[in-house]
């Protein structure tokens, strides 16, 4: 046993993409095994139990759960109709909870598992991971000779308390808090995919992303390579976001790991945890999201999680694709690092640009609830998150020249683009024309006025609260790569 301890110049967390995983469109079904899979593809074993399969055989089509998986097949909790069984299955496994995997990872002359793990999460402040809380049952049953508990076991695990810090310099993480990419512009410059692409989409106008690793798409999908398309990462691309009013936001998993100084196989987990330590935290999803911004400061924001799933890496598996440090992680761009200041902030109030206002913040609120159903096949997953009613709800500190924002407390109506109001709320945060964040809301009201009387004679700051009730717009260009199959 060894008496090093693990610090935290050895820890490492990076972002693997959840999305629908095409097992394939010729697999076969027996005694609820699917296999012959793509051979492209190799699974991490059961880091997939309690996901959702979809199996399609020609109009035949069922939705089943994966309670167990190895690299090359998955089974099901329940026999597939006879007409589907029959027939060549294609099978894709449905994406909350399901991490993008990829080839088998070559090192140290083996085949090593390994996911789509390699993607920065950006300027990263501080990360909290999500706590594992397992609910205790302890009982006193019909039995005598002690005032001990006469029996206890271990109940349901709840994965709780996931938060990110983030000085931003993309506007990513807006997709994980609204749930849908509308519209997006790029530069589609090749007619099909190629071995040394890093990053394609489909035709002209999608808005999927994937990656190119050895030739093979990831996340694997069911496009053909000649419906693909190069993207020139050099050059900017143009996203709008929008609300996604349905019960599944996109959601991500985060691949965690603690390293030993002494350890000399730093990138592949293979001695159970004396030397290297390996989470994979799935169904992480953002419940909510508040961008902050202070006078002389960077634009930060503060992610709090909802997790499905607290996984333990198995042996042989290779963290964040063996990548150690920042500068060889997918997004990383030393030209793009730096995050959006406040001095490149505008904040528009009221048809007007409010140049007095020192500090505030942006809060949406997704309200989540975590659910279990009957029939989960694991007392350590969670079956769904549902979010509830979403909120908007914006905080400002500013100086006063009159006292407007004082009668618009008083008045009755809320303010809107369409209506009798005048002006949306517009709060821009920009690198230079073609790096910037956009966010427009509508339909608004003044909740709260703070009008102190000062101890001192310097200028008085008021703090005001605002909620609104729905998002106009919200724009992101950048340089920055959001892979996903919407």
């Amino acid at each position: 046993m060894s008496n090093e301890v693990y610090v935290g110049s050895g820890t490492q967390v990076t972002m693997i993409p959840e999305s629908n995983i095409v097992l394939g469109t010729a697999c076969t079904y027996s005694a609820k095994v699917i296999s012959t899979i793509d051979t492209t593809i190799k699974l991490v074993p059961n880091l997939y139990v309690g996901c959702e399969v979809k199996l399609v055989e020609g109009s035949d089509t069922e939705y089943h759960t994966i309670i167990e998986n190895d690299a090359t097949s998955i089974t099901v909790d329940s026999s597939i109709g006879s007409a589907l069984a029959s027939g060549s299955i294609t099978a894709t496994i449905q994406k909350f909870g399901a991490p993008a995997p990829t080839s088998q990872f070559t090192r140290a002359s083996a085949n090593r598992h390994a996911l789509l793990s390699d993607n920065w999460l950006g300027l990263v402040n501080e990360f909290t991971p999500p706590n594992v809380e397992v609910e205790m049952k302890q009982l006193n049953l019909a039995v005598s000779g002690t005032r001990n508990f006469a029996h206890q076991y271990k109940g349901a695990e709840t994965v709780s308390g996931g938060s990110l810090d983030i000085s931003m310099n993309n506007g990513s993480w807006l997709y994980y808090a609204l749930g849908k990419i509308d519209t997006v512009t790029h530069d589609a410059t090749a007619t099909s995919m190629t071995s040394d692409s890093t990053v394609v989409t489909v035709g002209d106008n999608s808005t999927k992303f994937f990656r190119v690793i050895g030739g093979n798409e990831y996340p694997p999908s069911a496009h053909g390579n000649s419906t693909l398309k190069n993207i020139d990462t050099t050059k900017t691309i143009a996203y709008t976001f929008k609300e996604l009013n349905g019960q599944e936001l996109p959601s991500f998993a985060l691949d965690v790991s603690y390293n030993k100084a002494s350890n000399t196989n730093r990138l592949v987990v293979d001695d159970d945890g004396a030397s290297m330590y390996s989470r994979i935290f799935t169904g992480c999803q953002v419940n909510t999201m508040t961008l902050n911004f202070e006078e002389s400061q960077e634009l930060k924001t503060s992610l709090e999680l909802v997790t499905r799933r607290a996984f333990d890496a198995p042996t042989d598996y290779v963290p964040h694709r063996a990548e150690e440090g920042a500068t060889g992680l997918f997004n990383y761009d030393a030209s793009t690092t730096t995050p959006y200041m406040y001095s490149d902030g505008s904040i528009t109030l009221f048809g007007q640009t409010y140049a007095r206002v020192k500090s505030g913040s942006l809060t949406i609120n997704n309200n989540f609830t975590q659910q279990r159903f009957i029939g989960n096949t694991s007392r350590q997953i969670m079956n769904a998150h549902i979010p509830a009613q979403r909120t908007y709800e914006l905080s400002l500190t500013l100086l006063i020249t009159d006292a407007a924002i004082w009668k618009e407390l008083r008045e009755q109506e809320e303010y809107s683009h369409t209506g009798t109001g005048t002006g949306r709320i517009k709060l821009r945060f920009e690198k230079s024309d073609s790096d910037f964040i956009e966010i427009e809301l509508d339909d608004y009201i003044i909740q709260s006025v703070n009008v102190p009387f000062p101890s001192d004679k310097g200028p008085i700051e008021v703090e005001a609260t605002i909620s609104a009730r729905k998002l106009s717009d919200c724009k992101y260009t950048g340089k920055w790569v959001i892979i996903n199959d919407d």
